[in-house]
């Protein structure tokens, strides 16, 4: 059991899903410090596969992956019930994946190329917002 010292913020768990793993090496670094835990996918279905097994606090999540998309991963968590916070990282910004995303109750849309300040403040709100929903 991990101690928590009083007034120690809290960091969620986070997985993060894209098919470049130079892309996910990057957003680990990036990530490392606000995240208690970071596992990684480089497919959707490797990512479907992670959150059948674990549990998360937050999911960041490229689009445009081999064998299931960002959207595929999002509408399957719904589907079961995972109802954490998705942020969405995407070089192609499509009106129609947005507004399916944005249905479908995704937390956020981060453009690549992103800005790393900004990010990094996205992913934390998700995992704050996702570690609330697990006390809740």
């Amino acid at each position: 059991m991990t101690s928590v010292h009083p007034g120690t913020p809290q960091k969620g768990r986070l997985l993060i899903i894209d098919d470049e793993s130079e892309l996910r090496e990057v957003l680990v670094d990036l990530l490392s410090e606000h995240a208690s835990e970071i596992q990684q996918a480089a497919n959707g279905l490797e990512g479907i596969d992670l959150l059948k097994a674990h549990t998360f606090d937050a999911v960041l999540s490229d689009e445009k992956m081999p064998k299931k998309s960002g959207l595929e991963v999002l509408k399957w968590m719904r589907e079961n019930n995972i109802n954490i916070p998705f942020v969405i990282h995407t070089g192609y910004g499509q009106k129609e994946m947005v507004l399916e995303a944005q249905r479908l109750g995704a937390y956020a849309f981060i453009d690549k190329p992103w800005d790393e300040n900004a990010l990094i403040t996205t992913v934390q709100k998700a995992l704050l917002s996702g570690m609330e929903q697990q006390k809740g």
